[in-house]
């Protein structure tokens, strides 16, 4: 990894902090993100630097605007004038718009390469982080769903839409680590029982252990 130094220290320092209040998507998100960019970025030689930035500003807009917060998230980047420090206006647009094409259940083709490859290091292929994940969502955006059954079930329909003209999870750009990872999670996935069991564990968890509570009360991203 040769993601330079005191830009690093800068994000870890002033970007990273921004994130302690976040729930689903804090930092052990945000660090997985960057593991499968820099992956990514070693695999197909693009700018450790921009990859970097890129996964660590992602989600950095979800308080202002949960609907739009890859727009947010966007801009928080491209106004940030530290980071002229290490890119040009070039580079600055297109993390911009990578990070504005993030969502996984965006449609349309991402506009450069390096937004797919964020696309792709945002997901979650790992079927208990992603219950965690997600029912904090649903807890945070659905108040009126009061049931397991209900979150479980908003939740699956949810992801089981992102399922491609293929039958497959959606991934653009096919890397074979994220391939393996995505067809092991997909058999575990779409064993709805299976899943339903991982789901309420989790439940059983955040509901035992006050999280529940502490995701509704306190934590800031929806």
């Amino acid at each position: 990894m040769n993601i330079n130094k005191d830009l690093k220290k800068y994000i870890e320092e002033n970007i990273f902090p921004r994130y302690e209040k976040y729930y689903s998507h804090g930092l052990i998100h945000i660090n997985n993100v960057i593991k499968n960019m820099l992956m990514l970025a070693d695999y197909y030689d693009l700018n450790e630097d921009m990859a970097y930035t890129i996964a660590s500003y992602h989600d950095i807009g979800l308080n202002v605007d949960r609907e739009n917060h890859e727009y947010e998230s966007g801009k928080i980047l491209s106004e940030d004038v530290e980071l002229k420090k290490y890119f040009t206006e070039e580079d600055i647009r297109i993390m911009k718009e990578a990070v504005e094409d993030h969502r996984g259940s965006r449609k349309e083709r991402p506009r450069s390469f390096y937004g797919e490859c964020v696309s792709d290091s945002d997901r979650d292929f790992d079927i208990e982080l992603l219950a965690k994940r997600q029912l904090a969502t649903s807890l945070k955006n659905y108040p009126e769903l009061k049931k397991f059954d209900e979150h479980f079930e908003r939740c699956y329909e949810y992801m089981c839409k992102r399922i491609n003209t293929k039958g497959k999870f959606n991934l653009w750009t096919n890397n074979p680590t994220l391939v393996s990872e995505r067809d092991k999670f997909q058999l575990d996935y779409l064993n709805k029982e299976y899943a339903k069991s991982v789901y309420q564990k989790e439940w059983n968890r955040i509901s035992s252990d006050g999280t529940k509570e502490k995701i509704i009360n306190y934590y800031e991203d929806y």
